[in-house]
């Protein structure tokens, strides 16, 4: 058996235990089941057994708990609906990028790059830009090139005949 963990609770276990049924978001709700199991006393090994995880991540968010409270812990959780790296683009920019591409400015994701560098002096890897677009829910969509000596009519007409032969 370990030493018993010495923690200065912010909330009583009923708190807790309300604020985890209460959640939806999943890592919120495994680090508020964890914290609550540990406010009535059990262990941290005995935690790490009981929800898969490993007990080194939970000595973490207890550690996280100690100098910020709950509010600490669950402001770390990455994923869905949470707040990531700052854009490299502002929102203005984007809203920009969104206009040039829905006006068909751009053939390739290297020509919004260079646009984006030479605009803005911002540099975006292949795939970096890729994530943007997506983002915005933009897709770079140019018809086929078309040879000069293609004849439009003749193209039609072979569509609606059929290929015949002289």
């Amino acid at each position: 058996m370990g030493r018993s963990l010495q923690v200065e609770w912010q909330e009583k276990a009923e708190e807790l235990k309300q604020k985890y049924r209460a959640e939806k978001h999943p890592q919120r709700r495994e680090r508020l089941f964890t914290l609550w199991h540990l406010r009535v006393g059990k262990q941290m090994r005995e935690m790490s057994e009981l929800t898969g995880t490993d007990e080194r991540l939970i000595q973490r968010w207890v550690s996280w708990y100690r100098v910020g409270g709950l509010e600490e812990v669950l402001r770390r959780v990455t994923g869905h609906g949470t707040v990531g790296a700052p854009a490299h683009l502002s929102r203005l920019q984007q809203k920009a990028l969104v206009a040039r591409v829905k006006l068909g400015d751009f053939r390739t994701v290297w020509d919004v790059m260079a646009w984006i560098k030479a605009r803005w002096g911002i540099g975006y890897s292949y795939e970096g830009m890729r994530s943007v677009l997506k983002r915005n829910q933009c897709t770079i969509k140019v018809p086929r090139p078309q040879s000069e000596k293609a004849n439009p009519q003749q193209q039609e007409d072979w569509q609606k005949k059929g290929f015949k032969t002289h």
